[in-house]
């Protein structure tokens, strides 16, 4: 066993995590990896492959006991690097949140740590798996691994290739899961870590509510009677209702669920954005749970926003928010999330620099707003991720990036990215005009 001195809060390393410990993440093409942001590091952060080995064989695996020590040391991880970011920034990582969640548990991790990092019982106590890449949206800060719209309109042949090589693809070749290569995954690497050691799912995609999976694990879950598990959900909002599955009754045999809601902007700028979805039925679907909370105050429901920020819609955030404080969703609402667009394609940072002044002033005019104030002081978190917004804007980034974004307008629905979002449209329009801004 690895030697420690009690308490263990006070002699945890700077890098240390738990999550090796009791948790792997999985895509939709079987990559395992430390957790759903850890993708830093060679081939995205992958630390073994479902779709060839169990949860049990990819934790005591040669990688993940080298992670283990490695974190015991206080080495930094090259998987971790998104955590170690908001760190140095000072900002709160997903790293430091997980140690406050499982205080009470650090001890017993390094208690089942051998010498070469081999743990001596195998157990989970959150799970988060991305059975597949079904999705009925195409979002436009998305891609295939985790939407099948994107995946069937894109149709890469290299992408199919691969895919069909590892035998992870549908037999239409239109969705992509690991779970085809192993059909026992359920029975041996879900409902056997469904116990007492279990704590917590998280349920996102694709579209979680659509996947089979999602169903299948709620059943079981009701089935043996376990109502108290944490439920996270990460949803387009869309639906609530799937082959014949209620899922707002469903739910109100469970205790404790969070939903996150994706939701990028409104009317014809969320169409635009996440394709395939409709304002009023995204926003009548949060009403829904919004009194399902209110309906059940004896039990742990939360409903918050996920905003994903990103180059189509950092101009217009300040009417979003706007629209939330009117419509009276600032005050219900129990947290707000804004998060980063991943690629370097959807970063405000790929705008000229005319733009990029135009943005800024923008947005330092939306902050002295009165309903961009009262929003900050519900969620005061938000309003330091959005100052942090200056500081990507400035990230420096190939110049020649803004037109690669142009030509992937151009390929798509021109006219509709042109009326949703006029602002960018007019920046996209006079790059010619402005070829010598940078």
């Amino acid at each position: 066993m690895v030697e420690r001195n009690k308490p263990m809060t006070k002699e945890i390393s700077p890098t240390f995590c738990p999550y090796p410990w009791v948790h792997l993440h999985a895509w939709p093409e079987g990559k395992a990896m430390l957790c759903c942001i850890a993708h830093g590091g060679e081939n995205g952060g992958e630390v073994g492959d479902f779709s060839k080995n169990s949860y049990a064989e990819i934790m005591n695996s040669d990688k993940m006991k080298q992670v283990r020590l490695d974190m015991i040391a206080g080495k930094r991880l090259p998987q971790c690097y998104p955590c170690y970011q908001h760190e140095d920034l000072g900002v709160e990582s997903y790293r430091q949140r997980v140690i406050k969640h499982y205080d009470d548990h650090l001890e017993k991790l390094l208690d089942i740590t051998l010498e070469d990092g081999t743990i001596t019982k195998v157990y989970m106590t959150h799970m988060d798996y991305r059975f597949s890449n079904l999705c009925n949206l195409g979002c436009k800060t998305c891609g295939s691994p985790l939407s099948s719209t994107i995946a069937n309109s894109v149709a890469d042949q290299n992408e199919i290739n691969y895919l069909r090589e590892r035998g992870v693809l549908s037999e239409r070749e239109t969705i992509t899961s690991f779970i085809f290569k192993r059909p026992e995954f359920m029975e041996v690497d879900v409902y056997p870590y469904i116990n007492e050691n279990l704590r917590s799912f998280y349920f996102a995609g694709g579209e979680p509510l659509i996947m089979p999976e999602h169903s299948m694990i709620l059943d079981y879950l009701i089935e043996t009677k376990q109502f108290d598990k944490q439920i996270c959900y990460s949803t387009n909002l869309t639906t609530l209702k799937w082959k014949g599955k209620d899922f707002l009754e469903i739910w109100k045999n469970f205790s404790k669920i969070l939903w996150i809601c994706s939701i990028d902007g409104i009317h014809d700028k969320l169409q635009y954005i996440r394709r395939g979805s409709k304002h009023d039925t995204v926003f009548a679907n949060l009403d829904k749970l919004i009194e399902m909370k209110e309906n059940n105050p004896d039990k742990n429901y939360r409903v918050s926003i996920c905003y994903t920020h990103s180059i189509y819609n950092a101009y217009d955030t300040g009417e979003f928010v706007r629209y939330l404080d009117e419509n009276g969703y600032v005050d219900k609402l129990d947290e707000f999330i804004l998060n980063y667009a991943y690629s370097d394609i959807n970063s405000v940072a790929i705008l000229p620099d005319y733009a990029k002044k135009e943005l800024k002033e923008k947005r330092h005019a939306d902050m002295q707003t009165p309903w961009m104030k009262r929003f900050f002081d519900k969620f005061p978190g938000t309003e330091h991720s959005f100052k942090q917004v200056d500081a990507v804007i400035d990230t420096e980034i190939n110049p020649d990036m803004i037109y690669h974004f142009k030509r992937f307008q151009e390929r798509g629905s021109y006219d509709k990215f042109n009326s949703a979002l006029p602002w960018l449209s007019s920046v996209i329009n006079g790059l010619e005009k402005n070829d010598k801004v940078y």
